[in-house]
């Protein structure tokens, strides 16, 4: 019961108010403790479950940054917020940035609510800016995000065009 105690402190602690302090302190930590994971538990589900979900004309401007900082436009780039595609040709990222620059437009061509195999988020679409052929103008390229705007990327496949059905 007095095992928190020093063992020569332990033989000059036998009396009864001594004893009863060493349970309600063994029972206050014990309760303490417990109150802080409580704590600590609530405020992860809480600030997890708090991150606010992004308008579509967030999502929007969102993608559009994320294009433009990323090369894709005309736009002077940030390579300070460089985002790697999940398949790239070249591991340079200069090479990368020379491949990616103007090829798409500024401006978003549509937005639709959800990602790539249903889950919960946003796909906002651009059109190509320098379409080479008929059948290039017919796709596009597409920026995924979760709805709170995290874990944004642009797709590495193209995007078929008339599927947008939220066309701006």
């Amino acid at each position: 019961m007095l095992r928190w105690l020093a063992p020569e402190a332990q033989r000059y602690a036998t009396s009864p108010q001594v004893r009863i302090m060493s349970k309600l302190l063994t029972q206050l930590n014990l309760n303490t403790f417990v109150t802080w994971i409580l704590v600590l538990f609530i405020a992860a589900v809480g600030s997890h479950a708090q991150k606010r979900q992004l308008s579509k004309d967030e999502a929007i401007r969102l993608a559009e940054q994320f294009i433009a900082v990323n090369g894709y436009t005309n736009l002077p780039p940030d390579k300070r917020k460089f985002a790697y595609e999940t398949i790239e040709w070249e591991s340079n990222i200069d090479d990368i940035l020379k491949e990616r620059h103007d090829t798409l437009q500024q401006k978003a061509y549509g937005v639709l609510r959800g990602r790539k195999r249903g889950s919960a988020g946003w796909t906002v679409v651009f059109r190509y800016k320098h379409p080479s052929d008929q059948e290039e103008r017919k796709i596009g390229r597409a920026v995924t995000m979760n709805l709170d705007g995290s874990d944004t990327r642009v797709e590495h496949v193209d995007f078929i065009l008339r599927f947008v059905k939220g066309k701006l």
